[in-house]
């Protein structure tokens, strides 16, 4: 009996480790949870915007317990690494170049002592021009001497390579920042591939969008997305003078510097839940609320894993025998099936009736509407369309275009949606002159 109980603690503990789960990233909080120990719950986690968390709570079947922050980012001990990347793609792109180097000093003047700092630059092949690590004085003077020489832009195997470079640091924290068009030339790298890496490796992808003209600021959403979805942020630089938010580089280095470490004491949960279940991590900060699911093992009661000694065997033994001698009451005599006065079935079969004549009613009701609406259409020539949308898909598939502006793109709340990753939220628009 004791070596089975043994087997059991060993059992949980096992349970326990396979339990750590990797970071999640909310629209809010990138966090990160693993059960040390059968009664601990350990996170670290980061806010992705403005505020401060005021409160955390963890929940399971309404017991309640509330979170310790017991660190905060950064502790004496703590450094961020943050590798700057310069898109140095085009040469006709130097004068945007010429407006990189004051932002990176910029950034350089909002650090504080705990930053580390590196610089790279790419176009076919990344080049470092300075390992993180090295001081403000000789990053700037490597800044400097920044020039716009390659010929294509190869965005997602370089930011991969970089990705991999920073995940080396010892630092707590690792940040890529991005400095590009957004311009993606090679075909054979995808976006899904460098998320995935980042978030393997937890490295922050921030990123600031120098866009090439107006009408070829779409491509920025390239490396708006790396951001979002790596837990980062993303501003776009001025189109005219390149010039950058005010204080934006303060802002940056906050966020990246907010969070912690929290403890959650579950033994007051054991009472309410036994082996793997799901605890609801609550969260509250100055700007919002919301919830995550957090995957842990509970030991159940307190003695449910208790060593007992061989007296104690003995006496559950003689308990378990006398216990089989007591008389069991029977149980009640079950009630003969035909005693059981059989249901009609015909109030079934007239709600049926009155359902399916509620369905027919309200299809016809909607048909004579539509078609009301597309002769009011056809006669009112302040109705008609604006203009048509042919799909090039060989479907032929038309769309009207009823108003203006008419908005395309991945989000449920343009006019036409369109389910495809590489398209944006908000893609395009159709405006009338």
């Amino acid at each position: 009996m004791i070596k089975a109980r043994a087997i059991c603690v060993g059992f949980l503990c096992a349970m326990c480790a396979a339990f750590a789960y990797a970071g999640t990233l909310t629209e809010h909080m990138d966090i990160a949870c693993a059960q040390n120990s059968s009664l601990a719950l350990n996170c670290s986690f980061r806010l992705l915007g403005a505020g401060e968390l005021s409160s955390a709570v963890a929940e399971l079947n309404g017991a309640v317990v509330e979170g310790l922050v017991a660190e905060r980012y950064p502790t004496p001990n703590d450094t961020t690494a943050i590798l700057i990347l310069v898109d140095t793609s085009d040469p006709a792109r130097q004068p945007v170049i010429e407006k990189k180097k004051p932002h990176i000093g910029a950034l350089l003047g909002e650090a504080a002592a705990h930053h580390e700092f590196g610089l790279a630059t790419f176009d076919t092949d990344l080049y470092l021009l300075a390992p993180v690590g090295t001081s403000s004085d000789e990053i700037e003077q490597a800044a400097r001497s920044l020039r716009a020489t390659g010929k294509t832009t190869e965005l997602y195997r370089n930011v991969q390579e970089a990705v991999r470079m920073i995940a080396r640091s010892s630092a707590s924290r690792k940040v890529l920042l991005i400095m590009s068009d957004g311009l993606a030339e090679d075909y054979a790298y995808h976006h899904e591939d460098v998320i995935s890496l980042a978030r393997e490796y937890g490295v922050i992808i921030n990123s600031i969008g120098y866009p090439r003209s107006v009408a070829k600021s779409v491509a920025l959403q390239t490396i708006r997305r790396l951001s979002a979805e790596s837990g980062g942020a993303y501003v776009q630089a001025n189109h005219v003078d390149y010039s950058v938010p005010q204080g934006f580089f303060k802002r940056m280095l906050a966020a990246l510097d907010s969070g912690g470490k929290l403890e959650f004491d579950l033994s007051s949960l054991t009472a309410s839940g036994a082996g793997p279940v799901d605890l609801s991590l609550a969260f509250q900060t100055t700007e919002h609320s919301f919830l995550i699911l957090a995957p842990v093992v509970l030991p159940g009661t307190a003695g449910m894993f208790r060593t007992e000694s061989a007296a104690d065997l003995d006496s559950t033994r003689r308990d378990s025998v006398q216990t089989t001698h007591q008389a069991v009451p029977a149980p009640p005599p079950l009630r003969p099936a035909a005693t059981v006065p059989a249901r009609p079935m015909w109030p079934w079969f007239i709600v049926f009736i009155a359902l399916l004549a509620l369905i027919l009613t309200t299809v016809i009701v909607l048909f004579l509407r539509v078609r009301r609406a597309e002769q009011r259409r056809a006669s009112d020539p302040l109705l008609k369309p604006l203009a048509y949308l042919i799909a090039s898909d060989g479907s032929n598939n038309r769309h009207i275009v009823d108003k203006t502006p008419w908005r395309i793109g991945r989000s449920r709340n343009n006019d036409l949606t369109l389910s495809d990753h590489s398209v944006s939220r908000i893609h395009a628009e159709i405006r009338s002159n």
